[in-house]
């Protein structure tokens, strides 16, 4: 039972530390794309599938503006694309078929096709990426990857404006670091408030811890040991052992407390929750530190 569980967390582990950002997959995409297709040939990013214009849009620039530098193929210019589009009247966004694909590659004088999506699977996404022919359709290279939610990323699919809240693994990584006085709140989340009651709390607890035992080892230390009887007894029967536990459970209770402040704290301004409806969407936003505020969006489309 014990082996299956430590196998179970290092898969866990290796899947969450090769997850990559949005941006490094876009990269690694433009590169594979590019060493793949003939020197010179021409492509054209045609679609990207998702739920947010934003999330297809940045991808669509960035895969573009990526092949481009790298300077091996050819990409055609965005505003070609987006003159075809709108005579033929089809959404970058939305699933594209294939004969679409070509027609449109062929009036662009485009050899290559790139057609991309994201799909959410489990606790991550899978960025996916086809380039096909014009002339036959055929599929030359195809690419895949597991990317995390970052702040980039989940500002892309919210779609509404709002300032994106902080990920777990910042939440977390404050939660430890508040273990050392509220680093994580200052440093990370930029809570003063936060950070302040934790290391008041901790740095009390700490100062307590060590000035009992300095003053233990001043005024009380030896008659302790002359009536422990030869016993290796630390503090016990001192008074100043009080000092000392109160110290620990001072820094216990402000070690406790950062942790919670850094789960439970929100950006000013950021999206907590989300209810769509469907043209209505319904949003909780943090106003500030401490209140939260109602935000309704209606979608008019024509």
């Amino acid at each position: 039972m014990k082996i299956l569980f430590w196998l179970l967390f290092l898969i866990f582990g290796v899947t969450v530390m090769y997850a990559q950002t949005l941006d490094s997959a876009i990269e690694d995409a433009a590169r594979g794309i590019s060493g793949r297709l003939p020197e010179k040939s021409t492509v054209v990013v045609i679609s990207f599938q998702s739920d947010s214009e934003r999330l297809t849009n940045y991808v669509l620039d960035e895969l573009n503006g990526n092949i481009a530098n790298i300077g091996k193929v050819k990409p055609v210019e965005r505003r070609q694309l987006n003159a075809i589009r709108s005579e033929l009247n089809f959404n970058m966004s939305g699933d594209v078929s294939d004969e679409s694909a070509q027609n449109i590659g062929r009036m662009l004088g485009s050899q290559y096709i790139i057609m991309g999506s994201i799909d959410f699977i489990g606790n991550q996404y899978r960025i996916r990426f086809r380039v096909i022919t014009t002339e036959t359709a055929s599929i030359e290279y195809s690419f895949s990857k597991n990317i995390k939610k970052d702040t980039v990323l989940g500002s892309l699919l919210s779609g509404t404006g709002s300032t994106i809240n902080f990920t777990p693994q910042e939440r977390w990584g404050a939660s430890g670091l508040n273990l050392f006085f509220g680093i994580g709140s200052f440093s990370i989340q930029k809570d003063n408030l936060g950070g302040g009651i934790t290391a008041a709390l901790e740095g009390l607890g700490v100062v307590s811890m060590i000035g009992s035992g300095i003053l233990y080892e001043a005024f009380d230390a030896e008659r302790v040991r002359r009536n422990s009887d030869g016993k290796k007894m630390y503090m016990v029967g001192s008074d100043w052992a009080y000092l000392f536990y109160g110290g620990l459970g001072s820094y216990v209770i402000g070690a406790v407390y950062g942790i919670i402040r850094a789960q439970a704290y929100n950006k000013p301004g950021s999206q907590v929750a989300n209810s769509p409806i469907d043209n209505f969407q319904l949003n909780l936003v943090a106003l500030d530190k401490k209140n939260t505020g109602v935000q309704i969006t209606y979608r008019w489309k024509y």
